[in-house]
Parts: C-alpha cells; structure tokens; sequence
C-alpha cells in the first residue's frame, strides 16, 4: 500500500508527520513526499528521512488535488491514502485499516482526534455512516480522511479546480455498499491558522460556492451558500458575504447568519475592527 504526503511550507509540523508514517507496523508501505517548492525549510527535513522514503520531489504542483494525482499516478500500492502534512497516523493505524477490507470493499475510514497547534487534544471526531443524500443535503463530508484507504480500482483523478471539496466531490462518487466505517481512532487531525479547517476563509468561501453551483441539489446548494457566505465575511469580502447569505436565508435562517447578514451592510474597517477586538478576547 502507499501513502502520500502533499506538503507547502509545512516545516513546523512536517517532521512528527513524517516519522508518525515511518513508524507503521505494516510492512508492504510505500511513503513518498510531494512538497510544492516550500521555503520555509521543509526540504531539509524531507531530506533527513529521504533514504526511508520511496521517493519526494520539490517544486510547484498545481495544489493539493493535483500534486496528489501525480502521486497517485505513479504510486505502486494495491491501497492508497494520504496524510497531510500538518497531521499524524496513530499507531498501528494502517494495519488496523487494511485488516478491515473485505474484497468488495473500496474505501475504509475512521475517526480522528483534533488537537491544535501543539498537539493537544480539542476534541475526537466521530466519523459518521456513509450517507450520501445526507452528504449532499448538507454538504458535509462524511469520510474522515486522515487515516483512511481506499482500493486503486476506487480512484479517479481529483478536480484540480477544487480547493477544499476535492475529497468530497470523489467521495460523493463511491458506492455506498463498497464503504465501510470503523470504530477507531486513527489519526491526529490539527488546526492551525495555516491549515485548511482554520485558516484561508476566502478560498474556502470560493470552493462552497463552486460546490453549491457544479455538484449539489437546491438544500445541499443551501448549505453550501450558507457557508460561503460565512467565509466570505470572515475574509472581509462583504458584498459577497450579503450576497450569499441573503440566497441562503430563505431557507436556512440561522441566528449567526442573520447576524452576519446585519454586519455586512456596515463599512469594512469598521467590520474589520470588531474582529480584531474579538479575536483579542479569545
């Protein structure tokens, strides 16, 4: 089996990733690296562990969806999965994934444990049955993917367009009867400022409403605005927050959209302001 790690200026947390995957007990694994030109010294911690890597490569890749496409492509394993460059595999989390496929069965998740910068715990995600009229009503990703494998045969190449949904969109894809969820703790799943889930609001803003437009059906496009809308007043793009939460409000009136929906209409200095003051509080 092969895992692939997608790194980009990751340096601080890259090292604890890397050797969370070396120390596997599963011993048919190939780990290869793909970092997309960092500067911040993640190549020199690539390469104090490059004679256990089956490869790396350095250079610019396109995005997370294409430089694992590329990854995958040339990756030798019968599973595949991937871990990001800021998170961990638990012990024994591989062996526990490959024992639970069955030979019709396309991908297997579990749960993971959300910790922050430093790596303390916040909370462990309970990944939810595989349910795709849910997903797509409410534009939830039920697969929790550090951790998870899935079977070659099951791959197709990511939307390299997608920024935050490139995972879902191909999850949306897999039969449900080819899926299975097991009651496991497998990874360490961080959020910081600089990854996905805590950082980036007007990329993440951008891919809900690419979503809510290309994939998903009038409730789940809903949700997705809702979102987007969210996101857009967190990165301080007001007009298009007003506009993605006035299409959302209809349907989905929350107290915190309806607040934001107030907010946006004031000057953006002044939104940007409050912000700041609440930030300060935390």
């Amino acid at each position: 089996m092969s895992i692939v790690t997608p790194s980009y200026n990751q340096a601080a947390f890259l090292e604890e990733t890397i050797e969370s995957v070396l120390a596997q007990d599963y011993p048919a694994l190939e780990y290869a690296v793909v970092d997309g030109g960092s500067t911040d010294g993640s190549v020199d911690v690539i390469r104090r562990y490059e004679d256990r890597l089956a490869w790396w490569t350095s250079g610019p890749d396109g995005g997370q969806a294409a430089a694992l496409n590329t990854a995958f492509a040339r990756a030798r394993g019968e599973l595949l999965g991937w871990l990001s460059s800021d998170d961990t595999l638990l012990p024994g989390a591989v062996s526990r994934v490959v024992a639970a496929f069955e030979p019709e069965t396309w991908l297997v998740y579990g749960d993971a444990e959300f910790v922050d910068e430093a790596g303390a715990p916040i909370f462990t995600l309970h990944a939810r049955p595989f349910d795709l009229e849910e997903m797509r009503r409410t534009c939830s990703n039920h697969v929790v993917q550090p951790g998870s494998l899935f079977r070659r045969e099951a791959w197709r190449p990511f939307n390299e367009r997608a920024y935050y949904f490139f995972d879902f969109e191909w999850a949306l894809g897999l039969p449900p009867a080819r899926v299975k969820r097991i009651d496991a703790v497998l990874a360490t799943y961080r959020v910081h400022v600089d990854s996905k889930s805590g950082g980036a609001p007007l990329a993440k803003a951008r891919d809900y409403v690419r979503i809510a437009d290309e994939v998903l059906g009038d409730e789940g496009r809903t949700s997705a605005y809702l979102a987007a809308g969210e996101y857009f007043y967190d990165a301080l793009e007001l007009g298009q927050a007003r506009r993605y939460l006035l299409r959302s409000a209809p349907r989905r009136p929350t107290s915190r959209s309806l607040s934001l929906l107030g907010k946006s209409f004031l000057p953006r200095p002044v939104v940007a302001r409050m912000k700041a003051r609440r930030a300060a509080r935390r």
